[in-house]
Parts: structure tokens; sequence; C-alpha cells
């Protein structure tokens, strides 16, 4: 009789623990950003891109990172020929590319909302660059109160050169 209460006081306790350990949900959706060609220049300019993500509940930005070989970050702009700063921007701004002179409003890409669509403002200083499609986008953000981390292919930034075609 013994045996079995205190075999069924561990079943209740290994229960009990598996109950309270805290499930990591996949989250579903992915990012999508709007693609852009130009014939790239080493200057300084303004790019306003659509990013989309087809979750079904709303997400917060942590951050965006141009990584490389992931998980290292684009190292230097002598090594990459790539300085950029990323910053959130209004829904309804246009997209396309802007001179350095861009002077609109923006947002702290940190806490920026995206449900659906929204947009981003990338501000590149272009060095000597080339193709390279090891280049990708880390995007961390809230959801639902986790945070979570995806690698983004965008083939704007794998294409990216200043080379001469």
């Amino acid at each position: 009789m013994k045996r079995i209460l205190f075999n069924l006081f561990i079943l209740f306790c290994l229960a009990s623990l598996a109950g309270c350990r805290e499930q990591v949900k996949e989250v579903d959706g992915e990012f999508l950003l709007g693609q852009f060609g130009a014939d790239w220049k080493k200057e300084t300019f303004y790019m306003v891109a659509p990013i989309k993500w087809t979750g079904e509940s709303p997400i917060t930005l942590k951050s965006i990172e141009f990584v490389k070989d992931y998980p290292d970050p684009l190292t230097t702009y002598e090594e990459d020929g790539i300085k950029y700063e990323i910053f959130g921007a209004e829904p309804s701004r246009k997209t396309g590319l802007r001179d350095e002179s861009y002077d609109r409003e923006l947002k702290d890409i940190n806490g920026l909302e995206i449900n659906g669509e929204g947009k981003i403002v990338i501000k590149f200083s272009l060095g000597d660059i080339k193709v390279d499609n090891s280049r990708r986008l880390k995007i961390t953000f809230d959801s639902d109160g986790q945070e979570v981390e995806k690698i983004v292919v965008w083939k704007t930034l794998e294409q990216l050169t200043t080379e001469t075609r």
C-alpha cells in the first residue's frame, strides 16, 4: 500500500512539473520585403522599403541587422563596403530611393509594431561592394511576449553592388 501511495505521489509531482514547464511555441509567419534594383553608386541614400509580416498576430520589432555567414554580422565598412542604419516609418510613406537629404520623421526600429504591412527606412552608405549571396537580414521581434529571431533572404541585399555591369 505504501508503495502504491509513493508511486502516485511521484506521478503527481512529475505531472505538476510538466504542467509548469514553459511551452515554446513555433511562431508562424514570415517577413517579405519589397525588392529594389538600381545602378547603385558609392554614395549615401535612403531606401523606404515595404515590410510584410504574414503571421496572424501583430509583432513588435526589436532590431534588424545585416548578417553574412550567419550568425556573424556584416563586420566593417572596410571589409564589406556597407554602412547602414535601419529605422521605422509610417506605413503611408511612399516606397523608393531618396537622396541623403531625406528629412522625413524616422522612428526607432525597436518597438515598431507590424500588423500585416509596414515600412522601414534604411540609410545606406556604400563603398566598393560586390554581389554576395550570403547576405541576409536578421530580424529580432516579439510575438505574444516571446522574443523570436528570423533570418530572411532579401534579394535586394544579396544583389547590392557598386560594380558596373
